[in-house]
């Protein structure tokens, strides 16, 4: 988020002014110039930027203007002085010179503002009128002053341009009382006012402006801006002259920005995510509070640095994106960041820095990881269902098909007796006897092994890099684990299994699970609690026809 731009508020300052402006680096290289510099040099903004102010203001880094030049580069704004400059065309005209210096956020002078007014005009009115009221009143009118008012020593009116006297309160000049304008003034400005009064009435030629707030003929308070210069040694002003422009566009420009400055950083301040600048040399331009909130650290923390490298990003990036991240943090807290980037770019597309927003996604992920275990999953025993089995059997034959292994076993468990205990005892017995079994199963199988409940008591094993002696050792030992009895509610349970195995090679992959499940079947045809190996020559006699699985 930043403030008001500087460079939309100076454009609008400038476009009302007749000054020309202008801002140099501080080797007196032109950077920028505004509209007036047309009108009052020949050149336009465009022409300007990059040639030397040596151009146009030829005695600028000389002796004669050394102090002033010198008081702009330690940091302070010199007293405005009057010398001539050079049009485009080579005439030179006087010009009322102000400089200023433009400082960084460390307070280094970086460069110089300069004013430039054409007083050619004023310089000429004063060989050709006389010095009296009348004179002046004649001076004033054939000036350039849109809206112009002269005060004296004691700040009384002596002369009122006719568009001026509306912003005092009247139609003309003779319905003005003397004190008219000091009168008009709001009380509230009237003290910063009458210290730039002060400070231009003691400098000959010294010029400043000022927005001060004026009553108006409906009693309204209306923000006026001044631009007052001493004029006292001009024989035909003889005063403080004040240019005067109604300001109530520029306040209400400036009023609408302010707002919607503050309603951004409101919305920005408020929102659920963190918001992070950064400008394009990683530094933090802006952090909300969300932000710090989210990490699990203060705002000057935030603002130290070192973000990106918590989140585990080794520099912003200047093209769009979101990742998410692992995050833990200083309180030891896990957290699951989303981090969206956007580039900040400017009207000639340069790029101005990085717009990171960060969003705890913490409960999302776990939520979306619950809802996955459980569509994959068997919610009694918390083995993989048939859908992760048949999964799971897809990618080994993959791997299979990558790195030839010794081979793949695929077990078909169905418990002997199962029917009768669940059916005499109930499904809690039975749901107790379930998990019971699929716990020994998992003691009894190695960790790269998968064991599925595909459904009722019916189990499934997937065995890798296994030969067909490992996989008769496996069920062997399965067989073993079930002859225990199963303790549910003090009383023991007896239960067998029936396995069919069925390896690849020799068999293919997709006809594994159907292969194990007919050897099952003629495992408990036999009289159950014993393990059949699926053969080729044992499919002509299959026990039943084939059952669909898949």
């Amino acid at each position: 988020m930043q403030h008001i731009d500087q460079g939309r508020l100076l454009a609008s300052i400038a476009a009302t002014s007749d000054d020309c402006i202008l801002s140099t680096d501080v080797a007196g290289t032109v950077l920028w110039a505004s509209a007036a510099s047309e009108q009052v040099l020949g050149w336009r903004p465009e022409e300007l930027a990059g040639h030397s102010i040596a151009m146009v203001a030829t005695r600028l880094g000389g002796d004669v203007h050394r102090d002033h030049l010198q008081r702009v580069l330690d940091g302070e704004r010199a007293p405005s002085f009057v010398d001539e400059v050079v049009r485009r065309d080579g005439s030179a005209v006087k010009a009322s010179i102000t400089l200023g210096p433009v400082q960084d956020a460390a307070g280094a002078v970086v460069g110089i503002t300069m004013i430039l007014r054409d007083v050619t005009t004023e310089a000429r009115d004063r060989r050709g009128v006389g010095s009296g009221p009348s004179g002046r009143h004649q001076a004033h009118a054939r000036r350039t002053w849109s809206s112009s008012i002269v005060l004296d020593a004691d700040l009384r009116l002596t002369y009122v341009a006719a568009s001026a006297a509306p912003l005092l309160g009247a139609g003309t000049m003779p319905e003005l009382a003397p004190d008219a304008w000091r009168t008009a003034i709001h009380p509230e400005d009237a003290p910063e006012t009458g210290r730039m009064l002060m400070r231009v009435a003691t400098e000959p030629w010294r010029t400043e402006r000022l927005v001060v707030r004026l009553r108006d003929g409906a009693g309204q308070w209306r923000p006026v801006d001044h631009v007052v210069s001493n004029r006292f040694d001009d024989p035909e002003v003889q005063g403080l002259l004040v240019r005067l422009r109604d300001a109530s566009a520029d306040v209400r420009r400036e009023d609408a920005l302010r707002l919607s400055e503050a309603l951004q950083r409101a919305l920005v301040e408020r929102a659920m995510e963190g918001v992070l600048t950064l400008a394009p040399d990683g530094s933090t331009s802006f952090a909300n509070d969300r932000l710090a909130e989210l990490l699990g650290l203060t705002l000057s923390e935030v603002y130290a640095g070192g973000v990106l490298a918590r989140l585990g990003l080794d520099r912003w990036q200047a093209d769009a994106g979101q990742v998410e991240v692992g995050y833990t943090d200083p309180a030891g807290r896990d957290r699951v960041l989303a981090v969206k980037r956007c580039p900040l770019t400017g009207p000639a597309s340069e790029v101005l820095g990085c717009l990171l927003t960060v969003a705890d996604v913490t409960e999302a992920r776990r939520v979306e990881s619950t809802l996955r275990r459980q569509a994959l999953h068997d919610p009694l025993t918390g083995l993989p269902n048939r859908y992760l089995f048949l999964d799971r059997l897809d990618t080994a034959a993959a791997r299979h098909a990558r790195t030839p292994l010794r081979g793949t076993a695929v077990l078909f468990l169905d418990l002997d007796g199962f029917k009768p205990i669940n059916d005499t005892h109930g499904h809690a017995a039975g749901d107790g006897l379930l998990r019971e079994v699929a716990a020994r199963l998992s003691a009894v199988v190695r960790s790269t092994d998968t064991i599925a409940r595909l459904g009722g008591d019916e189990f499934a094993i997937i065995c890798e890099d296994i030969g067909e002696t490992g996989a008769m050792r496996v069920a062997t030992k399965i067989l073993g684990e079930l002859r225990q009895p199963v303790e549910h509610d003090g009383e023991a349970h007896r239960v067998g299994v029936s396995i069919g195995v069925a390896m690849s090679p020799p068999h293919p992959f997709e006809d594994l699970v159907t292969l194990a499940d007919r050897a099952m079947y003629r495992a408990k045809q036999l009289g159950g609690s014993r393990v059949s190996v699926a053969r080729a020559e044992d499919e002509q006699a299959a026990v039943e026809p084939h059952r669909i699985v898949r």
